[in-house]
């Protein structure tokens, strides 16, 4: 019996995050901001329970000091069910921003939240909300 439960547990955390939304591969031309802005932080994706990777940028706005963006690029991600953007202060979510529902893969630009306190939060998650499960994260860094 005690093997029975641990077998079922096995497998339900290892199908927890099954493949719920499919994600649509970009690749938008380099907008103006990250053109024109100034780039304040970078980092490279790392895997955590799935695969994850390319690079992450802090990009200003030249003309709106007080507007921040999040430059992707080449960014890959399994799928998975309620995938989102993540700023956090570390891996495990702690007081984090959401950024928005991840619908997407490739090279794109998504605008920060104006409540969000990069010098607190220096992680970009993608994050599982239904089952509290990390994807994968990048540090940034100057």
């Amino acid at each position: 019996m005690k093997k029975i439960l641990i077998s079922c547990l096995g497998i339900m955390l290892l199908s927890s995050c099954v493949k719920d939304i499919e994600l649509v591969p970009v690749n938008n031309v380099p907008s103006p901001v990250v053109q024109e802005g100034k780039q304040e932080a970078t980092g490279v994706f790392m895997n955590g329970v799935h695969a994850v990777s390319g690079t992450v940028k802090v990009i200003s706005d030249s003309k709106m000091p007080d507007k921040k963006y999040l430059s992707f690029e080449n960014f890959k991600t399994d799928e998975g069910p309620d995938l989102y953007i993540y700023l956090a202060e570390d891996t495990r979510s702690t007081n984090f921003t959401k950024v928005i529902k991840l619908d997407k893969t490739g090279t794109f630009v998504l605008e920060i939240p104006q409540e969000a306190r990069l010098d607190k939060q220096q992680y970009v998650l993608v994050w599982c909300k239904r089952f509290s499960v990390l994807f994968g994260s990048a540090k940034l860094s100057q």
